[in-house]
């Protein structure tokens, strides 16, 4: 019985022992597991702050989204609005080519009333040349005729201051051959 009893003794130290080293190595399991437990929540933890940090980053973005959303609304409305200006002043444009071609007629169209007007200018010219020249020699000839004017204004003249003298001489003649007649 002693035997059995220390064979159970020895059996219950064995398993005591064999408790103790399984109690320990589950102790050393377990610091072990806390050790990765508190290596796993600080990783987790700088993970959750990489998140949070990622989360914040992903905030902004859609916020630079959403700006960017409106600045390509507002970039749109203005491109519409440069658009519809654009087909305007092709418009315009267009209006001012069909203005500038009718004006460019028009131009053409006085420039060969003008130089009708020229070559009427250029005949008139000629003719007034003419003219002048004929009146250049009428003046000439003018002043020829007033100088022979002259010449028989003078002429007569002495003939008048002549024949004035011849009728003063007639006279006293008249009246000396009546006296002579009277006394004779």
């Amino acid at each position: 019985m002693q035997d059995e009893k220390l064979m159970q003794d020895n059996d219950y130290n064995y398993r005591h022992d064999q408790n103790v080293v399984g109690i320990n190595a589950l102790r050393k399991e377990i610091e072990d597991l806390r050790y990765l437990l508190n290596e796993k929540n600080r990783s987790n933890n700088e993970y959750q702050a990489e998140i949070g940090s990622v989360r914040d980053q992903v905030s902004r973005r859609e916020q630079e989204c959403v700006a960017m959303q409106r600045e390509v609304s507002v970039k749109t409305d203005q491109a519409y609005a440069m658009r519809k200006d654009a087909d305007n002043l092709a418009y315009e444009l267009t209006k001012l080519r069909d203005e500038k071609n009718l004006d460019q007629d028009e131009i053409n169209r006085l420039r060969d009333a003008v130089a009708g007007k020229e070559r009427e200018c250029q005949d008139n010219d000629a003719r007034i040349k003419s003219i002048d020249y004929d009146l250049f020699k009428a003046h000439e000839r003018a002043n020829e005729l007033s100088k022979l004017a002259d010449s028989k204004e003078f002429e007569l003249r002495r003939t008048n201051d002549g024949l004035d003298a011849a009728m003063a001489d007639l006279g006293r003649t008249k009246d000396e051959h009546s006296r002579l007649m009277v006394e004779g």
